[in-house]
């Protein structure tokens, strides 16, 4: 039988659920000693190797392992596998040059992704923190009062381009009665938005660019604004649509929350920065 034959060795969900629970007792139970199952010269196959290794492989084959045929022809895949290493170590690939110099480029891999890693959970549990403390975490209160100060939702489509004078022939172009996705498509340069005709999703106040959010709050549905300047270029803007959010709804609610808890966490940032001031270096990115 193959190795990868899953063979009519079925096991019905209550003896797979009672297996799986005896395999995690008697892990439990020898978790000090971590029960050798095989040796393949000096090296092991430990219980807990054998029970890593399971999680390693697709389901419908970890269904055949918890039978006793399954086991056993998965245990002698790593017992295959020790022997190809066991091989392995006494041949002279590890006194090559090659492989020490693949071995060091190993460790400092791993090194710089245990170093990102722990980056990622020290930031994760430090806005937990600052959550739990009310310092980031806006009230109900809060929400309440911004949603009633800036009731919509907006839909618009932009087309960005390099030049004043570019983004005057578009915005003539489109006033005129062209097709405004087609020109994004063709002109634009977001490349993020440009395909999809320069539309961007449903933006609240707050998510839209500053030096472009008080023009398209007061554009009128269908209205081609613009150019207007921003950091990223010249801008052309057309509103499709506007909604009012509603309070009683728990997505508009958690919605803005998100985005005031972003502002405030954008506020906490500034008074870090004066403590850590930041300087690029690299000429292109000033």
């Amino acid at each position: 039988m193959s190795v990868f034959h899953l063979g009519n060795d079925k096991m019905d969900p209550v003896k797979k659920a009672l297996f799986l629970a005896s395999l995690l007792l008697l892990a439990a139970c020898r978790a000090e000693k971590d029960a050798v199952l095989a040796r393949v010269g000096k090296l092991k196959i430990t219980q807990s190797e054998f029970q890593r290794k399971i999680g390693e492989v697709s389901q419908g084959y970890q269904d055949y392992v918890l039978t006793p045929s399954g086991r056993r022809q998965f245990l002698d895949v790593l017992v295959r596998e020790k022997l190809v290493l066991v091989a392995a170590q006494q041949s002279d690939v590890p006194r090559s040059a090659d492989f020490r110099a693949r071995l060091e480029q190993l460790r400092r891999d791993e090194e710089a992704r245990v170093r990102e890693g722990g980056e990622a959970l020290l930031t994760m549990m430090w806005l937990e923190d600052l959550r739990k403390r009310g310092s980031i975490h806006p009230s109900d209160d809060e929400v309440r009062a911004y949603m009633t100060k800036y009731p919509d939702e907006v839909e618009i489509r932009h087309i960005l381009l390099a030049s004043p004078e570019k983004a005057e022939t578009v915005a003539k172009l489109l006033r005129g009665g062209a097709n405004f996705a087609k020109v994004a498509q063709k002109e634009s340069l977001d490349a993020a938005t440009a395909s999809s005709g320069g539309r961007f999703p449903p933006l609240l106040y707050g998510e839209i660019l500053p030096e472009l959010e008080e023009v398209v709050l007061r554009m009128r549905q269908g209205e081609i604004g613009g150019p207007l300047k921003s950091k990223f270029g010249y801008h052309v803007l057309r509103k499709d649509t506007e909604r009012k959010l509603s309070y009683d709804k728990e997505e508009s609610r958690e919605r803005v929350a998100r985005l005031l808890e972003k502002q405030k966490l954008d506020r906490y940032l500034q008074q870090v920065q004066e403590k850590f001031p930041v300087e690029v270096i690299d000429e292109q990115f000033k």
